[in-house]
């Protein structure tokens, strides 16, 4: 954090933006590494690899032994933990994003928007995953194509903002646009507001910030639970699903950092940390209890994206806990993969590379 106010000294407003909103992604190429994180990073990501990944199609698996051909959240998760791997000096040439980056693209593009699985439905969530993808790989490389991308399916993020006063709780972004799901969900619009804030960075578009807001402020009134957490989705009828997963607290954090980076609003600074906070104590006892490693992941990786900026270093702590305790008790010896809840798949294999490089890339002056 500290190197980045340093070069908004001499980067101009937008590019000194795009750089401490580059902060919230989980590895950064300038940032320093710690070496055991950096080769827990390099060893789960060789496990990925090997075992999800099918070099005959392209395309990784989601199950050890089972035939290639993922939907779109795995991939997008894969394809995060190559970013994630590229950032990390020492181990960027293990990455092959590009590769990843042309798959995606046959197999799920179609127009400005992906599909969950070839020729199925849009996910708005899925979408949202790969445009934070896109910017993160626009920030490492320069590549104005997959900003361009990202800004097409903010678009279609948008366009999925329910926009009729007379439904319970009007607003919110719908999860999908399969005719047989019409809820809104938190993990949906809080991710929409992260990746317009993302871009509201890259262009100063005035118009990225009011959405960023809207779903900001949609969340908070329609999806926040009395223990200051947030709920997962209402549907139109008026029903909460009141589950609280790390992710959606993960997605709020992020969101609210990146709310107070873009506009120097303190509180929502305040609310990011009200927010961690209140989760480390709810999940406290949970993260063995049925709480998937994917989703843990995105809540640490937000909890050492707010700890870069405020210096809390208990925020760092309980990351750096959940990791070394995946480390030793969840991880298979002799494949390399972990197994922290059900059986092996590629989202927690992704998951957990992700986590070790961003604990790798964390600044040191805040351990």
């Amino acid at each position: 954090m500290v190197a980045a106010f340093k070069l908004c000294g001499v980067l101009r407003v937008v590019g000194c933006l795009l750089v401490l909103a580059v902060l919230v992604w989980p590895a950064v190429a300038a940032a320093p590494v710690h070496a055991d994180d950096t080769s827990r990073a390099a060893a789960s990501f060789a496990a990925m690899e090997h075992v999800f990944y099918d070099r005959a199609t392209g395309d990784y698996r989601e199950r050890p032994g089972a035939p290639p051909g993922s939907h779109a959240w795995p991939y997008s998760q894969a394809l995060a933990a190559q970013i994630a791997i590229a950032s990390i000096p020492s181990l960027a040439r293990r990455a092959a994003v590009r590769a990843r980056l042309a798959q995606l693209d046959r197999r799920f593009r179609q127009g400005a928007t992906y599909t969950a699985w070839p020729s199925g439905d849009v996910y708005v969530d899925d979408n949202e995953w790969l445009a934070e993808d896109l910017l993160a790989w626009n920030a490492l490389t320069g590549d104005p194509d997959a900003e361009q991308r990202a800004e097409a399916i903010f678009g279609a993020v948008t366009d999925a903002w329910d926009d009729v006063p007379g439904h319970p709780c009007p607003g919110g972004v719908f999860w999908t646009n399969a005719n047989t799901n019409r809820d809104r969900n938190t993990v949906s619009t809080a991710n929409g507001a992260i990746v317009g804030l993302q871009l509201y960075a890259a262009t100063a578009d005035p118009s990225y910030l009011a959405w960023s807001q809207k779903m900001l402020a949609w969340v908070d009134q329609c999806m926040r639970a009395p223990n200051g957490l947030y709920w997962d989705h209402i549907d139109l009828t008026g029903k909460l699903d009141t589950s609280e997963w790390s992710y959606n607290q993960g997605s709020v954090i992020e969101a609210n950092l990146l709310l107070y980076q873009t506009t120097g609003d303190a509180a929502a600074l305040d609310e990011a940390e009200a927010v961690a906070d209140a989760a480390i104590d709810y999940f406290d006892s949970r993260w063995r209890n049925g709480e998937p490693a994917e989703f843990a992941a995105v809540f640490f990786r937000s909890l050492l994206a707010l700890a870069a900026v405020d210096g809390d270093t208990d925020y760092v702590d309980a990351a750096r806990a959940y990791g070394d305790d995946a480390w030793a008790s969840a991880r298979n010896v002799k494949t390399g993969l972990f197994r922290y809840s059900g059986r092996a798949s590629l989202l927690q294999q992704a998951a957990f590379v992700q986590l070790y490089a961003a604990l790798a890339a964390f600044p040191t002056n805040v351990r």
